[in-house]
């Protein structure tokens, strides 16, 4: 005889409940264990955040790969012992469920810190380590730059943290370009990602290197301790600036940074100057560097001026004047010398004479008159042509000195002049007075057709005011349409 076995029983169909109603179902079964009213759990603090208002307490007891939620009221928090990630504590409470979230918390109400947990008590190792090389101290850290204008950025496209610093630093300074070096921020291969994208930020041609990324329990940002990012860190060839999760808590790689902020947001912020302040140092520059000619050039006029009313050149006939009295003089004493030689003349003439007189010598005085009446004839020709050659060279002096103060004062006005029209042919108001226009889109001037988005309004600056504008469309070769 053949046994065949007959259907099976069909079972009941299930029961269809509200899901308020099955989280009340799951908080009564957990409330009604007396075993889960009053329990302590060991375990080792992990994503620990503190309610700034309240001073509620949020964690995670860790032990191996099992969490457990915590939550604590400010009140009790008040008396618990300070808590910090990686410490191992005893926490006493209640089990039960949150339904906002669908998980089962513990309802702490007491707090033991018992010591310290294995992940921390290898951060701890590894500090002593690596400040015992040297890789922290003040010393070796380098000032950021001033004026950054390339930053290559560590970290993942998709961290919460490299999208705050991207969004706000494009916001705040447009001007300054992001370099992506792209890595994976947490897990067992991220160290290697993470020193392999700093090698890339070191052979990049930028001001900074920024590694950041956003918040998470210690144990999701301990690749970021790990010792070779710490050493790859303090080996970069730019200064760093550290931002890593959102908390107090500081990794490795923020100890041997050259800069260390606690947000994504404040590394943002700390990347220089924003490109409204930038450009107001421009402008403040550009003034004060145009005041400092303006007086510059009224120094120097003021000096030649003055220069000019100390200086002989200012009035030729003053100059002059000392060169035509010393002519006089010498004149005068011509004079004198001629009517002394005349005179001493007419003696020697009068004591010939006297000597004729006595002699009678007729054929000798006849010879003697002629000769003296002969060289009386030469001095009086040759005092005549000395007294013309002294007079020629006063007037030919006078003349070159004339001559030589003109071209001086010449060179000078053309020198004033030449400085006067390039100052102001480098001036921005000359520059719109010829034609040109500054174009502003927002607070930031446009230099790329590129950098306005098609229907934008954009502000012309003209050399009579300003122009607002629609802009059509942008065309490939730079020329831009706007209407």
């Amino acid at each position: 005889m053949n046994f065949r076995p007959g259907p099976a029983p069909s079972e009941p169909a299930p029961r269809i409940v509200g899901v308020k109603r099955l989280s009340d179902y799951l908080k009564r079964k957990l409330e009604a264990d007396t075993q889960l009213r009053n329990v302590s759990v060991r375990g080792e603090i992990s994503n620990l955040s503190v309610v700034a208002r309240s001073g509620n307490l949020h964690f995670d007891l860790k032990e191996g790969d099992a969490l457990l939620h915590c939550f604590a009221w400010g009140s009790d928090a008040a008396r618990f012992p300070t808590p910090k990630n990686g410490v191992t504590v005893v926490a006493t409470g209640s089990l039960g469920t949150y339904a906002g979230r669908s998980l089962y918390q513990l309802g702490v109400t007491a707090l033991v810190r018992e010591g310290v947990g294995d992940v921390q008590a290898l951060f701890e190792e590894r500090k002593r380590k690596l400040a015992a090389e040297g890789l922290f101290d003040a010393g070796r850290k380098r000032k950021l730059p001033a004026f950054p204008f390339g930053v290559a950025l560590v970290s993942s496209r998709t961290a919460n943290g490299a999208i705050d610093f991207v969004t706000l630093l494009r916001e705040r300074a447009p001007h300054v370009r992001v370099f992506w070096c792209e890595t994976p921020v947490q897990g067992p291969g991220a160290p290697a990602e993470i020193c392999a994208a700093l090698r890339r930020a070191s052979a990049a041609e930028v001001d900074l290197i920024v590694v950041t990324r956003g918040g998470g329990s210690f144990e999701d940002l301990f690749a970021f301790s790990d010792e070779s990012v710490v050493r790859a860190v303090a080996r970069a060839r730019h200064p760093v600036l550290s931002a890593i999760g959102h908390t107090v808590d500081q990794q490795l790689c923020d100890f041997a940074a050259d800069a260390h902020v606690e947000t994504p947001s404040a590394a943002a912020r700390a990347v220089g100057f924003s490109t409204r302040e930038l450009l107001a140092r421009v402008a403040d520059g550009s003034g004060r560097a145009r005041r400092a000619v303006e007086r510059g050039f009224g120094r120097l006029e003021s000096r030649l001026d003055r220069a000019l009313l100390r200086s002989k050149l200012s009035d030729p006939a003053s100059f002059l004047r000392p060169l035509s009295q010393r002519l006089d003089d010498a004149d005068g004493r011509l004079s004198e010398v001629s009517s002394a030689l005349t005179r001493r003349a007419s003696e020697r003439v009068l004591a010939l004479e006297r000597r004729l007189e006595t002699h009678d010598p007729s054929r000798r005085l006849a010879e003697r008159a002629a000769r003296l009446q002969t060289a009386a004839l030469m001095l009086e020709a040759a005092q005549r042509r000395a007294l013309d050659d002294a007079r020629r060279r006063g007037r030919e002096a006078a003349s070159r000195l004339d001559q030589a103060a003109r071209a001086g004062l010449a060179v000078r006005a053309k020198r004033l002049e030449l400085a006067h029209v390039r100052l102001e042919g480098n001036s921005p108001e000359r520059l719109l007075q010829q034609g040109y226009a500054i174009v502003t889109y927002g607070d930031a001037i446009v230099r790329d057709p590129a950098a306005v988005p098609v229907g934008e309004i954009v502000v012309a600056r003209v050399a009579r005011g300003t122009l607002s504008a629609r802009v059509e469309r942008e065309e490939p070769d730079g020329n831009q349409r706007i209407g």
